[in-house]
């Protein structure tokens, strides 16, 4: 995920050759949780959804936008709903169709498109199924982590990652602890980031690398 150390290659044409569309989905996903005011980071996430063929998540990425930007905005609303109009079935059209019609979800269900990170608190909050979205239970936590974030569900992914690094008897495994840190780092969580580098330093005497104390250390400008 995000903030983790890479390598460099040759030529950008390289680069963007061996881009991981899904990873680069996580990444853009939690960016937007992290920044949700950020317009920019709704609209590159719709394009890049676009771009490469991620049609399943389009509508949870216009829903965000749509709830980001409230009761205004609506230019940008349109705008970005008429580009991926072709690409909706039926129920999101009408979806979207009456969100529009009002300038707001009022009047809709709290229905999470796959892919929303983000949850309206002007919706109908009625009683609803459980998630469809939701994470298997079979794989690692990493893997669930994962799947939950590609559909949007940060919530459930930080609370997996939490569960398998906090308030262990054991020593927690590097990669748990590096994808928290990431997850962190990626939504900006400054507060929960410093006090889980507090917890592993106090009661695991966990020190972490140049790489996590510098991410620490640009923490403090978010």
């Amino acid at each position: 995920m995000t903030n983790t150390p890479k390598g460099t290659t040759n030529t950008t044409t390289h680069q963007a050759a061996s881009v991981d569309p899904l990873n680069e989905w996580r990444r853009l996903n939690l960016r937007v949780k992290g920044q949700p005011k950020h317009f920019k980071n709704h609209s590159q996430r719709i394009l890049f959804a676009l771009q490469h063929k991620l049609h399943q998540y389009l509508p949870g990425a216009l829903q965000d936008l749509f709830i980001a930007l409230g009761d205004s905005g609506r230019p940008l609303r349109v705008r970005l709903y008429s580009l991926v109009l072709p690409l909706l079935d039926q129920h999101d059209r009408e979806y979207f169709h009456e969100w529009l019609a009002h300038d707001s979800d009022a009047t809709l269900g709290s229905y999470r498109f796959p892919g929303s990170v983000l949850i309206s608190q002007s919706a109908n909050h009625e009683q609803t199924e459980p998630d469809p979205y939701s994470p298997p239970d079979a794989g690692t936590v990493i893997e669930r982590s994962r799947h939950a974030i590609t559909y949007g569900r940060t919530e459930i992914a930080q609370t997996l990652l939490e569960e398998a690094c906090l308030n262990q008897s054991t020593r927690p495994d590097i990669g748990l602890v590096e994808e928290l840190l990431s997850f962190y780092a990626a939504t900006r969580q400054r507060g929960a980031s410093e006090q889980f580098a507090n917890y592993l330093k106090q009661q695991h005497k966990f020190n972490l690398s140049d790489h996590w104390k510098q991410v620490l250390e640009s923490a403090k400008e978010w």
